[in-house]
């Protein structure tokens, strides 16, 4: 998001410095919206692995950053689409706190969400389609 609002704010930048007129400048910066759009989508994702193991459910992070917690920890699993993607809610039964984790299907290949969900239905986790 913070990529999007620089490119927006680089490109109204320039383009009022431009000696065109008013109409242009702002043309012009409507037409780059959807390439500020795909570049910031690309370069802001943070690809993970998900696993589950005796118990465990382990998201690895391509920026070598992990989390981890025990399925018999977790009260219900929130799944929330949306149009560019799902929010995956984990609520626990503890005073943990809600781990969210973000699901981006724009420009994205198609990935394992549905087995993800089946096995942690499988383990006795309530789930909820909202």
């Amino acid at each position: 998001m913070l990529l999007l609002l620089a490119g927006v704010c680089i490109v109204t930048a320039i383009a009022s410095r431009l000696p065109i007129s008013e109409i242009i400048k702002i043309l012009t910066v409507l037409v780059s919206l959807p390439l500020l759009i795909f570049c910031s989508t690309k370069w802001s994702k943070n690809n993970s692995v998900w696993t589950i193991q005796q118990g465990e459910i382990r998201i690895r992070f391509q920026n070598q950053q992990e989390d981890s917690f025990l399925l018999e920890d977790i009260k219900y699993l929130r799944n929330v689409p949306r149009s560019g993607g799902n929010l995956v809610m984990f609520f626990f039964k503890k005073d943990q706190k809600t781990k969210r984790y973000w699901r981006n299907k724009l420009f994205e290949k198609a990935d394992d969400l549905n087995a993800l969900v089946h096995t942690i239905k499988q383990e006795g986790v309530e789930y909820y389609y909202m």
